[in-house]
């Protein structure tokens, strides 16, 4: 039995996972939450931010990759380079609901703040 004020306040959680309750010790065990982390040379599922998407004024897009923006929302990307929090990547688009590569093809800078990684390749 999870105690009201107790359950109130783990669903203000953005990171927790509350299916993890243990019903025989009645206790959550909940990971501690750490920034995904990227390294040159490897594959990553990545998910860009929809303001970033065909948005060529955005900072990034004239600051990092003259003027150029992501177009797809989900890439398959190859980590070459790293610079501060920025990551230079070579990228082919995925549909990700249908778990399928696409034809286009996008590479540039981009802010590992600002991604969510869906899983390693």
């Amino acid at each position: 039995m999870i105690r009201p004020y107790i359950q109130k306040q783990l669903n203000k959680c953005s990171f927790a996972k509350l299916d993890n309750f243990d019903t025989k010790t009645n206790t959550y065990h909940i990971a501690k939450y750490t920034k995904p982390r990227y390294e040159v040379g490897k594959g990553y599922l990545i998910k860009i931010p929809k303001y970033l998407i065909n948005n060529n004024t955005s900072i990034l897009a004239t600051n990092w990759n003259s003027g150029r923006s992501p177009q797809n929302e989900y890439y398959k990307a190859y980590v070459n380079k790293f610079m501060g929090s920025y990551i230079y990547v070579d990228c082919l688009a995925y549909d990700y609901q249908n778990q399928q590569d696409l034809s286009s093809m996008w590479f540039g800078w981009l802010d590992v703040n600002e991604l969510q990684q869906l899983s390693i390749l």
